[in-house]
């Protein structure tokens, strides 16, 4: 088993006669045709004989059966625990909610369509068992993606990696948490989150195990161009101040730019070689105006993440279970 540790200061071995519970945390959005049976595949290959199981399946506000699909999952194996959101509140509240209502001695967090492999979780769990706080799964072949996915997966990493000096290359969001791990995780204050950097940037004694990204086991991605898009930008400037920095970057090197321009008209001007029209004028303004468009856009992204944090409203709301209609 090929497996990278980080296992400095690593917490004592646990008592071998004691079971520890071991919560899954599983986000589901519109998964209703195969939620049932993924459900099971994933406990059936996360079992073990020195720990016993609970899974968390939380949904995300879909939009077709996935939660009467779950609740029947829960009826038929009392290990299933469902949670259900009042509306699509993103795969990072989804996370946090599991977490918070995870009573095992660690979780695991896993994708709901087997693309994350659950037979690595006993891996994984030996390796906690060994005094590891953290155990990431870590990409080692990205399976079937698009090409396009991968240089957009490429350029986001690249640009993280430089922007807030984190290396996420091949990393994802399956993960396993110590209880102490998980405690300091809920106990973060910011609304908006980026699971897998903070876990990252937290640098607990951990352990990598590399998976090879396996196939949907039905149903298709719900991540657009544009969904990925704003999802890379939030998570950048959430981990980044570096874009602020930018601006007074690009606003020193419109200056100079603007100065040579306009030595350059002064001396033409002076020898009487001074260019009829105002194309001088006219490149000033675009170059000036764009630096400013560009400056102020940057600008109001962080107000209004600022603004987001300022209110203080929760990350998620959970469904309330159904009233019974009064007699």
């Amino acid at each position: 088993m090929n497996v990278a540790t980080n296992s400095m200061l690593a917490r004592p071995e646990r008592e071998q006669d004691a079971k520890p519970l071991i919560s899954l945390v599983v986000p589901v959005f519109n998964e209703g045709p195969i939620v049932r049976a993924n459900l099971a595949a994933i406990l059936e290959a996360a079992s073990g004989n020195w720990y016993t199981l609970e899974l968390l399946a939380v949904d995300d506000g879909s939009l077709d059966n996935t939660a009467d699909e779950i609740a029947l999952s829960a009826q038929q194996d009392e290990r299933i625990r469902p949670l259900s959101f009042t509306r699509n509140f993103g795969k990072e509240a989804a996370i946090l909610a599991g977490l918070a209502h995870a009573k095992g001695d660690a979780a695991v967090v896993l994708d709901g369509d087997l693309q994350h492999p659950p037979e690595l979780i006993p891996q994984m769990l030996a390796l906690w068992r060994q005094g590891l706080y953290v155990v990431e799964g870590v990409k080692q072949d990205r399976g079937n993606e698009t090409l396009s996915q991968g240089m957009f997966a490429r350029a986001f990493y690249g640009l993280f990696r430089r922007f807030a000096d984190l290396d996420l290359r091949g990393h994802s969001d399956f993960k396993l948490l110590d209880r102490e791990v998980i405690d300091a995780y809920l106990a973060f204050p910011e609304r908006h989150r980026f699971f897998r950097a903070i876990i990252g940037w937290a640098q607990y004694p951990s352990a990598q195990l590399p998976f090879t990204v396996a196939e949907r086991n039905g149903g298709t991605t719900h991540w657009g161009k544009l969904s990925l898009m704003r999802y890379a930008i939030n998570n950048i400037t959430s981990f980044s101040s570096l874009p602020l920095k930018l601006v007074s970057y690009l606003g020193l090197v419109t200056l100079a730019f603007g100065a040579v321009i306009g030595i350059m008209s002064l001396v033409q001007k002076f020898k009487g070689q001074a260019l009829d029209g105002f194309t001088t004028v006219n490149l000033l303004i675009v170059i000036m105006g764009s630096a400013i468009l560009l400056s102020l856009g940057i600008i109001g992204h962080y107000l209004a993440r600022l603004y987001d944090e300022i209110k203080g409203r929760p990350p998620y709301v959970i469904k309330p279970p159904r009233k019974v209609p009064r007699k």
